[in-house]
């Protein structure tokens, strides 16, 4: 078949003919040769004494020519990848466009020979060749079918057809494991370790001088890498698909092999220097990295090991950090570029952690010259830049974030930082610190798969600041003195304004780059956010640091002008971010901006009330706070504020939390009164009120965690206001609990246990929902942990102090008595409604908490009962040994008395149990006269025993014959006389 080929040219572009070609050179021959031929016959003495420097000039030349050669052609192979792939992302996308056949369909299946040559024929017949005469860009463009041309229902079965008919993947044998895989690798780990072997053959035998030995080991090791180049252009069979790869393996036992021979030749005969090792060893390295472009991966993580591992091997009395500096970026550039080239991700990701690494090996060697830090980090910088950002991301659209470059910046930042630390902060490390983070920020800002890195360089800049030991700086510091007592308000040491100027000139580049960008430049949501954090919380966290490290804690005007400055400032973007959402139908930048920088506002209002009142808990600051952010949030409907709000109440747990005290460490000091109002009373407040103002949108869980915070603080406020009550504020300090306080602790839990009740049917929070069963739990556990078991007296052996009727029973027994019966009829009436078809607390309406709730106020009750009858008749003494016929009547009495109050509690408010509970305390009253008193009383204590016992019998008896179970209304028993 005889093709022709012709050249399209246009007008502006001449056209070199042949003919044309063959003049010029015709011409160039007659009129340029005879001057060369004189000119080389005058000047041959010339030519042939050409000086020395001129030929080193040269070689110098040709050797610099090879990076910049190898330089260019990674540049032209990155720009072809580039073309190659968007011409396959447009040949893809022509080929979407057209309808696929049925009979292609069929063509794709595996079919006969024949078949397939009967298919192929109607393909080859359908494309008309293009004619030569008309040129490239006057050919028409292809034209996509309308939506209604595209036979899509036939392509899907064809697919479906072809999936059906292709032939499942073969099983490998053991027999073809053995044969094509195991036996290659056994070979080249049987090739490496016999060169191994013949070398220790040969030292032990002596057969060969030191010279001798190296030389046979280059020999062994170039002949199994050509062995494996010639296998690799001429194969010997056609590799199976499961095979491994056999000429990668015999390269790999020569480059091992290689390996040995040059670190034999340094080590044990000492033929070479160390750097002539060490640049040996790198060169091997870096050449087998690049011969696994040939090869296969697996030999470039072989030439990696070598490469990186050359260092490690080669050792030196007087270690040169410019040396190994230069060493490791040129191996690391070696690595970055192949697997650019072939796609490679985990060699580039494996290269990057080993320079990561000897970034610390570097940083431990390097003394007081600190210039080969430098270079190292700015290489690094500029390789990172240009390879794993640039490259990879130029001109490509957002589809996630990239881990591999995010990592590599984040590799930067950490060696910037720990080079800077380790430098105590010096002006060297300081400017590649704030390079390092320049470029983070330009490739947030230019590309949105690495958003992160503006967060990366705000987190090195705030643990700069962390870090920084400004307090022995400022010691160390000689002192200035400014004579005629001049004020200065802006004189401060050198340190200090070092330190100032770190904190406040990169959050300030991050703040307005990022604002300026998401405002000019709509995003997608999570680079929005990425970029919108980056500009918000490096401010921030900076003021605050610079706050702790410089005033520990003091109130200072000056910090907190600032940070008023930036709640100003904040809110201000974010009235700025709104008018662009309510302009734009995007939710991606403006949405991310205005959240964060409302959130950075009501956080610079809390930063702004913590240096102000710094004498002040910061528990008050923060309450006010996450109040302030509640009320902007019925204005400002941003969720981001809401969970502003309860970061503001995580706070302040954390506080609490991380001091137990809930006062001050170690309860040295226990709060005063002041204390209590400040810490826990009024942040209880704004936390109540602020979660009310969340839940008017919705109850979501911000808002529940502010009524978490409201009820917590709320409680510990009541706690710690008893005990300081109770005991003072010198003895509250000190462990211990009287039976009065444990009594209002108890008293507290029911009274908590009903304000909670209340609220859960009142509000749709699911927090007093969970707090009331929460609350009985705990005050069932306080009734008996406390009055009834540490704090009874009859268990300590306390007195009883007080008078007759009004003493300590009240408190320890007689009020949680009281208030857990009130609790035990509250949760009746809203569980169940109050005797109605529908309970005013649904959800509650079979919950045993009303029954514990009776039956701690039952058992608290008669406690205080009887314990009331032992310090009327022995004047508070605990113990019962000794009883008198009186103290014995008067029990009896006083549990008659006590079942009958229960009584008529229990017809009021028509409640069984609580008359249940009367019947037990009569009976038990009943058992005490026929059992005890019959036999232990005398005289007119028996009489009057049983007498009160008989007319309480009857009276019980006519109470329920008349109101209980008497007859109803109407009825023919009640018409009877």
């Amino acid at each position: 078949m005889r093709v022709s080929c012709s050249f399209n040219c246009r007008a502006d572009r001449p056209y070199l003919s042949p003919a044309v070609f063959c003049d010029l050179f015709g011409q160039f021959r007659k009129d340029v040769e005879p001057r060369i031929a004189r000119r080389l016959r005058c000047n041959d003495q010339s030519w042939v004494s050409m000086s020395e420097e001129s030929a080193f000039l040269f070689i110098g030349l040709l050797v610099l020519a090879f990076p910049v050669l190898a330089i260019v052609a990674f540049v032209m192979t990155l720009g072809l990848r580039r073309r190659v792939q968007d011409l396959e992302e447009r040949v893809r996308h022509l080929a979407g466009l057209r309808p696929v056949p049925v009979d292609a369909a069929r063509a794709a299946t595996p079919a006969a020979p024949a078949e397939e040559r009967k298919a192929a024929e109607p393909v080859r017949e359908a494309v008309a060749p293009v004619p030569a005469a008309v040129p490239a860009e006057t050919l028409p463009a292809i034209e996509p079918p309308p939506p209604q041309a595209r036979p899509e229902p036939v392509a899907a079965a064809s697919a479906q057809a072809a999936r059906r008919s292709a032939p499942p993947k073969p099983k490998v044998s053991l027999e073809e494991k053995l044969g094509t895989r195991w036996a290659v690798w056994v070979g080249g780990l049987a090739l490496a370790l016999g060169g191994a072997f013949l070398v220790r053959y040969a030292v032990e035998e002596e057969l060969l001088g030191p010279g001798a030995r190296i030389l046979a080991g280059l020999v062994f090791s170039l002949a199994l890498i050509g062995g494996g180049e010639y296998l690799r252009r001429r194969p010997v069979a056609p590799a199976a698909g499961q095979a491994v790869y056999i000429p990668g393996v015999v390269t790999a036992a020569g480059t091992v092999a290689l390996f040995a021979t040059v670190y034999a030749a340094y080590a044990l005969y000492e033929f070479l220097s160390p750097a002539q090792a060490f640049v040996l060893l790198g060169l091997v390295g870096i050449a087998t990295m690049y011969a696994a472009a040939l090869h296969g991966p697996w030999l470039a993580g072989l030439g990696l090991v070598g490469a990186y591992g050359a260092p490690l091997l080669v050792s030196s009395n007087q270690p040169n950090p410019w040396a190994l500096a230069l060493y490791v970026v040129v191996v690391t550039a070696a690595a970055f570029m192949l697997a650019r080239i072939r796609l490679w991700r985990w060699l580039a990701i494996a290269a990057g952690l080993a320079a990561f690494c000897y970034g610390f090996v570097l940083g431990s060697i390097m003394g007081e010259d600190t210039g080969a830090m430098v270079f190292y980090i700015l290489a690094l910088s500029a390789l990172i830049g240009a390879v794993l950002i640039y490259e990879p991301h130029h001109g490509k659209a957002y589809q996630s974030f990239d881990p591999v470059g995010l990592g590599a910046v984040a590799g930067l930042a950490i060696l910037a930082v720990s080079f800077a630390g380790a430098d105590v902060f010096g002006h060297a490390s300081l400017a590649t610190l704030l390079i390092v983070m320049a470029l983070a920020l330009a490739a947030a800002l230019a590309f949105d798969a690495l958003a992160p890195a503006a967060v990366i360089a705000g987190l090195a800049g705030l643990t700069c600041l962390w870090i920084w030991p400004i307090d022995g700086q400022l010691a160390a510091e000689p002192l200035v003195v400014v004579p005629g007592h001049l004020y200065l308000p802006f004189l401060m040491p050198d340190a200090l304004q070092a330190y100032i100027e770190i904190a406040i000139v990169p959050a300030a580049v991050l703040l307005l780059a990022t604002t300026i960008s998401l405002m000019r430049h709509p995003r997608p949501q999570r680079p929005a956010l990425a970029l919108a954090l980056a500009g918000t919380a490096p401010p921030i966290f900076a003021l605050a640091i610079a706050y702790l490290r410089i005033e520990s804690l003091r109130a200072s005007l000056p910090f907190g002008a600032v940070a008023a400055g930036l709640a100003v400032l904040f809110a201000a973007t974010t009235e700025r971010f709104l008018r662009l959402e309510t302009q734009t139908e995007q939710d991606g930048t403006p949405g991310a901006g205005s959240s964060l920088h409302a959130v950075a506002s009501a956080s610079a209002v809390a930063l702004t009330l913590t240096f102000l009142i710094a004498d002040s808990p910061l528990t008050l600051a923060f309450g006010l706070s996450a109040l302030g952010a509640a009320w902007v949030s019925t204005l400002r409907p941003l969720p981001a504020l809401r969970w502003c709000a309860a970061g503001f109440v995580l706070l302040v747990l954390a506080r609490m939390g991380g001091a137990w005290t809930l006062a001050d460490a170690g309860l040295e000091r226990f709060p005063d009164w002041q204390d209590i109002l400040l810490r826990y009373a009024i942040p209880a407040a704004a936390f109540y009120y602020g979660g009310i103002l969340l839940r008017r949108r919705k109850a979501d869980m911000p808002a529940a965690i502010l009524d978490f915070g409201a009820i917590l603080l709320a409680c510990v406020a009541v706690v710690f206001a008893i005990r300081l009550g109770l005991r003072g504020a010198e003895e509250a300090a000190h462990p211990g609990m009287s039976l009065a306080e444990a009594g209002l602790y108890t008293a507290l839990a029911f009274a908590a246990s009903m304000a909670l009740v209340y609220r859960s049917g009142a509000t749709t929070s699911p927090v007093y929902r969970a707090a009331a069963p929460i609350s009985v739990i705990i005050a069932l556990s306080l009734t008996v942990s406390g009055p009834m078991i540490t704090a009874n007296p009859v268990v300590s052996g306390e007195m009883i102090g007080g008078g007759a009727l009004f003493n300590t029973l009240l408190p320890g027994y007689a009020l949680p008595a009281l208030l857990a019966g009130a609790a035990a009829l509250f949760w009746h009436w809203y569980g169940r409604g109050a005797g109605k078809d529908e309970p005013k607390n649904p959800g509650m309406e079979n919950a045993p908490f009303a029954l514990l709730c009776g039956i701690c106020a039952f058992v608290l009750g008669f406690t205080y009962v009887t314990l009331e009858v032992r310090k009327i008749f022995a004047d508070g003494v605990p113990d019962f040994v000794s009883v008198s016929s009186a103290e014995n009547w008067g029990y009896t009495i006083a549990w008659l008395l006590y079942g009958l109050v229960l009584l008529g509690l229990g017809i009021g408010a028509k409640v069984r149990a609580i008359r249940l509970g009367s019947a037990i305390v009569i009976m038990l009253a009943v058992a005490k006269a026929f059992l005890f008193d019959m036999s232990e009383l005398e005289g007119i204590w028996r009489a009057l025993s049983f007498m009160g016992l008989g007319v309480a019998l009857i009276g019980i008896g006519l109470v329920y014959q008349r109101l209980l179970f008497g007859p109803k209304p109407g009825s023919e028993q009640e018409l009877k006389p």
